[in-house]
This record gives structure tokens, sequence and C-alpha cells, in this order.
């Protein structure tokens, strides 16, 4: 269980940052966009559901031009960033809200787009209910998340050191699916890869995670401050990884597709 405040805390504090740092997030995101190439649809309406800075809000604006794209996301300050669109009146289409309670009605969206968000969320059924009752029937929902293997550089440094909670558990690929089917969206296709990234130091790379919001927001954490002493620990824990290219930190990558049926359950 996710402390949500605290999340949405960590993302407004990283909007400055956030694109500067987001290498993995944006490469998924381009990854993700490209997947559209084998859609065959022309939606009037998408959702950018965790929209953070806008990269997918932005791609699909490009990709559908004639579409009107809303971004959501749960942080103000993210949203703030996305640049102003329109011929004659620009503006901002964007939408601060909890993405378990989506405030459209029914039907609302040709197509949902979520790329790195759905991780966040403390209820994951909840939010599939929810994509499923704002997208049309035959609508599609098409989206990345981060599976249990993501940071287990992370977890392996600071299982020497106790057994406290310090990073979160990411949902195996075969939940996500689950999820899915439970929500009535129809014909989930999902799959996944790894990837990893090399960095010179651990401070590196704590700073890239720091830099995009990344930060231990479970509720069972310790709200004191990391010793000296075992933060330096943790630090040698990583350094202890270290391979020919550098300091690993693994991604894995859940793509999933779905397609709406006009139903959702109660």
């Amino acid at each position: 269980m996710f402390d949500y405040a605290q999340v949405r805390t960590r993302f407004n504090r990283a909007h400055e940052t956030y694109d500067q740092y987001a290498a993995v997030q944006q490469e998924v995101g381009r990854r993700l966009d490209e997947r559209f190439e084998l859609l065959k649809i022309e939606p009037r309406r998408i959702l950018d559901l965790g929209a953070g800075t806008g990269q997918m809000t932005r791609a699909m604006q490009k990709r559908y031009p004639s579409a009107q794209v809303v971004a959501l996301d749960l942080a103000e300050q993210m949203l703030a960033v996305i640049p102003k669109t329109g011929r004659i009146f620009k503006r901002r289409r964007v939408v601060c809200a909890d993405m378990h309670q989506l405030p459209f009605k029914a039907g609302s969206f040709d197509v949902v787009i979520s790329n790195f968000s759905l991780q966040w969320s403390y209820d994951l059924r909840r939010v599939m209910r929810e994509v499923a009752r704002v997208l049309v029937s035959g609508g599609v929902f098409v989206f990345t998340t981060l599976g249990p293997d993501t940071l287990l550089e992370c977890r392996v440094a600071w299982s020497k050191l106790d057994e406290a909670v310090h990073t979160h558990g990411f949902l195996d690929m075969h939940d996500v699916g689950d999820a899915l089917l439970a929500s009535c969206l129809a014909d989930p296709v999902i799959d996944q890869e790894r990837l990893t990234l090399y960095y010179p130091t651990p401070v590196e790379l704590i700073k890239e995670l720091r830099g995009v919001g990344v930060g231990n927001t479970h509720l069972e954490r310790s709200v004191g401050l990391t010793g000296r002493e075992k933060w330096r620990g943790f630090l040698a824990g990583l350094e202890a990884q270290r391979s020919k290219q550098g300091v690993p930190l693994t991604y894995e990558v859940v793509y999933g597709l779905a397609w709406g049926t006009g139903i959702s359950p109660v």
C-alpha cells in the first residue's frame, strides 16, 4: 500500500527535473507510441492517464492532430509543465485528479494511454474499472507499467542491511492481465521486456531516481532518517553489483493493450 499523498508530493517536487532524468520513461514512451502504428483507429478524444510532464500527450497530439487529448495527473505541478496548444486560443487540456476516481462520464474517450503511472496505483483493479467505464465500446487502452524485477539492485543492496521496506513491490504481468479481465476489458495482450541502465557511480543512480520522483512511499516505511552508516552500506551494496558497464539498475517493463466493451463492473 502506498502513501498516496506522499506520491503526489514527490512528483510535484520533481516537476522541474523529471524530463532531465527520465531517460527510461521517455524511451519506453517512444516504444509505446510506435505500437499505435499497428492500430487502425481514428480517435476523437484521448485520455493520457498519469500524464506527468506530457510526453504521451504530445505524442498523441502529433499522431492524431484532429483528436482532443486530455492530460490527467495527480501532481498539479507536473501538469503545469505541459505546453498550451491551439491555433487561435491556446490552452492546456489538463485535469488534476486521482486515477482511481476519474472525473469523466462513461464512454468519454476512444483511447486511454498510460506510460509509467499504473505502478503507483494502490488498487489496480479499481483503476482498470475506471478505465473500462470511461472507454467507449471498441475503444483501446494502451499502457506500460513496471514488473517485480524493477529496481532489483536496490532491493538486493538493502537486503544486506535490514528487513525493512525500502523499495516498492511491483505486480507481475499475470496479475495485470487478471485485473484487465476482471474489469470487463476485452482481448488483453500483455508482454514484457527488461531494460538495464548503467551508471558511473551509485550516487548518480540515486540522483536519477530522485530526479524523476521515485522514493519510498510505502505505508510501512520508516518515517525517520536513514542513518549515515546504513546509507553508506546501501551505496556499497550497489557498488558491489558493478559490472564492466557500470553500476546496473534494472527495469522490468510491462506493456499492455485491451479493448473497451462498453461494460464496467460495479
